[in-house]
């Protein structure tokens, strides 16, 4: 059935984008959290920033031309971005997965594209804000939300706000250290943080070491199946439906770490909730989320009501950026004095 043409039909509608390594994910949505249409591009960050920007806009296009709304509905952007942001001067400091992003000015160049507020973000703490006001921690008025994917990000809701910390870099929860003298983090200089210890890329790191030694493992024999060079969520989650003994060993060894690091979360923030999102508890959240809330239980100080402290998954999948970010983009353009 065709699309009913609604192109005049919605005035105040933002756009969100998730800015990816690898993907450029764009969203038309209304400050009901509703998103009217998408748009995805390839990043290509190997051509730099410019050429990002490029296809930020015609993801942007996408999702108008989706939603079937003119350019003139659109009232603010919002960004969510993998890496350091100064919103206050519309700036990205630096994005480490994606070369050439050193203090790129992409709010004033977002704005040749369409002269609105341009409100920028990082795209976890973007996807902690969106699960917040729509997704499985509405309604709270204190949540931690936790993204387990090849690294480890996440976002602060105290008060109802996102806390954004003195720098503007607050809620980096995948950097808390959980091992003293553990690894190094795969791809920064992090050592014993959490993203070391429990991202998908640190279980692969683990899972890889021990096939080096001569460990016996199904994964080999999925990754061939699948044509694949890394070992992603789904193949862990096969690996894991299988039995593989190497897999249980090293999932077992995150979900230790990710208990110890939730008690932590816990103890540091007494959070009404716990969110945990991302690629890896996507695939594989059934088996690891009971195994992280019972740790945390374990090692939480506060005993007292602990059990009103609820750890669950989150609802809105890869949407979460992109409505989180039009929501922050909304709530900064309401905070904007309006002419007398």
């Amino acid at each position: 059935m065709a699309k009913k043409n609604t192109r005049n039909a919605h005035k105040h509608l933002a756009i969100g984008v998730d800015l990816g390594g690898t993907k450029i994910f764009a969203a038309v949505v209304d400050a009901k959290g509703h998103v009217l249409g998408t748009g995805k591009k390839s990043t290509h960050a190997e051509k730099g920033p410019e050429a990002v920007i490029q296809r930020v806009e015609k993801a942007m296009e996408e999702a108008l031309d989706d939603a079937q709304v003119d350019k003139g509905a659109i009232v603010t952007i919002g960004v969510g971005a993998p890496g350091v942001v100064d919103n206050a001067h519309g700036l990205v400091i630096s994005l480490p997965n994606l070369p050439g992003w050193d203090r790129v000015p992409l709010s004033k160049l977002l704005r040749r594209w369409h002269d609105v507020p341009v409100a920028l973000t990082n795209d976890v703490r973007a996807a902690a804000i969106g699960e917040h006001r729509f997704g499985a921690g509405k309604g709270t008025h204190s949540m931690v939300a936790v993204f387990i994917g090849t690294g480890i990000g996440g976002g602060i809701i105290v008060n109802n706000q996102v806390w954004e910390g003195f720098r503007g870099s607050g809620g980096e929860i995948g950097h808390m250290v959980t091992l003293a003298d553990g690894p190094y983090a795969p791809g920064n200089g992090t050592r014993g943080g959490i993203e070391a210890l429990a991202s998908r890329s640190a279980i692969e790191r683990d899972i890889r070491a021990a096939l080096a030694e001569g460990r016996r493992s199904i994964i080999p024999e999925l990754l061939q199946e699948k044509e694949a060079t890394t070992i992603t969520s789904s193949i862990l989650a096969k690996a894991l439906s299988k039995g593989d003994a190497l897999t249980i060993e090293v999932l077992e060894r995150a979900a230790h770490y990710l208990g110890l690091h939730a008690a932590s979360l816990i103890n540091a923030f007494d959070p009404e909730l716990l969110v945990y999102g991302g690629g890896v508890i996507e695939a594989l959240g059934d088996w690891m989320l009971p195994r992280i809330d019972a740790l945390a239980r374990q090692h939480a100080i506060n005993k007292h009501q602990l059990e009103r402290v609820k750890i669950v998954a989150a609802k809105l999948g890869d949407r979460a950026g992109v409505v989180g970010a039009a929501m922050f983009a909304f709530d900064l353009l309401e905070a904007i004095p309006q002419p007398a």
